[in-house]
């Protein structure tokens, strides 16, 4: 007996310079396609979707080095086959584990989930003033990481982008603006003033670098930190906004380093939040050695920058008087 093809089919906007699944793992894909179509629960089926965007590249042709990239072109073979079926399934046994443990630590309290699908800029349409008690969260680092280009297999294999258009209000709406599309303005400054820092200075820094280069010289990337910085000011605003008197906000941020010049994106971050009310209860630094994509020099990336700077992860702890 002949096996049954699958019905299923890759979307058709997405495209790669190089075939993204071969075609035994493609089929492998198809099929599972295929089943979570069956899933008549939303939610249940839900937790397909999410189990397999978050193992499908692990099984392409395609690897995070740490941006999106041909596996052979950092070295790797490529996986001519896989067992598909196997990965989604620890991965849903995982998640079925996590949240038994919630339910658990859960019994004796109630537990309301609302999610909002929006910017946190948009804090105000959705949530009261002084209302909440707890903020953890961790935004884009100043890094030029294209959330959009990264993210794209699992935007268009889950559906949330047709073509490269869907994409354009994603890009608007990310936390600062990236490198691309702020480089070939004349100047972007910051949209607040900062008082007692060095921040201002830093970016001239920047900026008078390899004029030369134009938009790829140092004026491109000191808009670009400009941009990350003004938006830096708006999420403190909303994180002011929400948070109750006494109440606290984790913020996961790491440092960067633009064309060779170290932005200590936590500290600033934390005199920010200082200058509109907030309290700067403490830097953590709990990883005090990353890796990261952002762009030291021209053409130097992390791993030759070590000697003279290094990357971090650092955790800005604020408090609401």
């Amino acid at each position: 007996m002949g096996v049954t093809p699958p019905t299923s089919v890759p979307p058709k906007g997405f495209k790669t310079r190089a075939s993204f699944y071969n075609p035994q793992v493609l089929h492998k894909v198809l099929i599972v396609q295929d089943f979570i179509l069956t899933i008549e629960d939303d939610n249940l089926r839900d937790l397909f979707r999410l189990a397999f965007a978050s193992t499908m590249v692990s099984y392409s042709n395609y690897s995070y080095e740490p941006s999106l990239g041909r596996r052979v072109s950092a070295g790797r073979d490529e996986i001519h086959d896989f067992p598909v079926a196997k990965a989604i399934i620890d991965k849903l046994t995982d998640m079925a584990e996590d949240i038994a443990w919630m339910q658990e630590h859960m019994k004796s309290k109630s537990l309301d989930v609302e999610i909002f699908t929006d910017s946190f800029f948009h804090c105000k349409k959705h949530l009261q003033h002084a209302s909440v008690d707890l903020v953890i969260t961790s935004p884009p680092y100043l890094n030029n990481y294209h959330y959009n280009r990264n993210t794209r297999p699992q935007l268009y294999w889950l559906g949330f982008a047709n073509s490269p258009d869907d994409l354009k209000k994603l890009e608007n709406l990310n936390f600062g603006k990236f490198w691309q599309t702020v480089r070939d303005l004349d100047r972007l400054d910051l949209s607040f003033p900062l008082p007692h820092t060095d921040i201002a200075q830093r970016l001239q820094m920047l900026r008078n670098l390899n004029g030369e280069k134009e938009p790829y010289g140092g004026n491109g990337w000191a808009n670009y930190a400009a941009a990350y910085f003004n938006d830096c000011y708006k999420f403190a605003e909303g994180i002011r906004y929400v948070l109750k008197p006494g109440g606290t906000a984790l913020v996961v941020i790491g440092n960067s380093i633009l064309q060779g010049v170290m932005i200590p994106t936590d500290e600033y971050f934390g005199k920010i939040a200082e200058s509109i009310g907030l309290e700067l209860t403490k830097i953590d630094i709990p990883r005090a050695t990353r890796v990261g994509n952002s762009i030291i020099q021209s053409d130097v990336r992390v791993g030759k920058a070590k000697s003279s700077h290094q990357l971090y992860e650092a955790v800005v702890v604020l408090r609401k008087p």
